[in-house]
């Protein structure tokens, strides 16, 4: 038993090393566009609520205190794995984030929970506390270039 249980922690190690290159170069591309999109979207969103435009891009610029593609991976993570946040909630607090200069820590498990807490108001439930967990788990994978 324990001798079958190396030899698949072998071959899971083995295949998560090779196809990790082949993930993250789709991964990268994928997002390429997103950031754009991210920090288009903060910009407007000030824009919209009152600021002049060129400083509202140069705010949504400064919110990136990482690589803006691992930036646009890890809230492309939440927005697919937490169904409780729309796109346009997500984008109002990173553009109130980013207007009070507050830095945004996806990869926080503390963060996230605080971050989905303002967003909703409400107590959250077992489920969402383990989703976020797991959001946190895989975006810090992410920072540490895991994926």
């Amino acid at each position: 038993m324990k001798k079958n249980q190396n030899i698949l922690s072998s071959v899971l190690l083995a295949s998560s090393l090779t196809l990790a290159p082949v993930i993250t170069t789709s991964l990268t591309a994928s997002t390429q566009f997103k950031v754009n999109s991210i920090s288009n979207s903060i910009a407007k969103n000030l824009h919209r609520r009152g600021i002049d435009e060129d400083a509202s891009k140069n705010i949504a610029n400064n919110i990136f205190m990482i690589d803006e593609e691992l930036f646009a991976l890890m809230l492309q993570n939440l927005q697919h794995s937490c169904d409780k946040l729309s796109r346009s909630e997500i984008m109002d607090f990173l553009s109130t984030q980013a207007l009070m200069n507050k830095s945004v820590n996806l990869d926080s498990y503390s963060y996230l929970v605080n971050m989905v807490y303002q967003i909703k108001h409400q107590a959250l439930t077992q489920k969402d506390l383990k989703n976020l967990n797991t959001i946190s788990t895989k975006n810090s994978f992410y920072a540490q270039g895991w994926f």
